[in-house]
């Protein structure tokens, strides 16, 4: 899962790139329809995974009685 997020992201990165190198139309609209959503699905994954490996609970006890 984090290998399809990481993809998703080099991809989205992939086409900034190729806009900020060549700023022209179809560039822009390559990355308004398929950079911009590869970029948020992957962050997308990125934290549904990290959700289900429970590094978003607060019961991890590390802060725990730590005074």
């Amino acid at each position: 899962m984090i290998r399809l997020a990481c993809l998703l992201v080099l991809v989205a990165l992939v086409i900034a790139v190729i806009v900020s190198t060549r700023p022209t139309g179809p560039n822009a609209i390559l990355f308004s329809f398929v950079g911009a959503p590869a970029l948020g699905a992957g962050v997308l994954v990125y934290g549904i995974k990290r959700w289900r490996d429970g590094a978003l609970s607060s019961d991890r006890g590390w802060n725990r009685d730590s005074t």
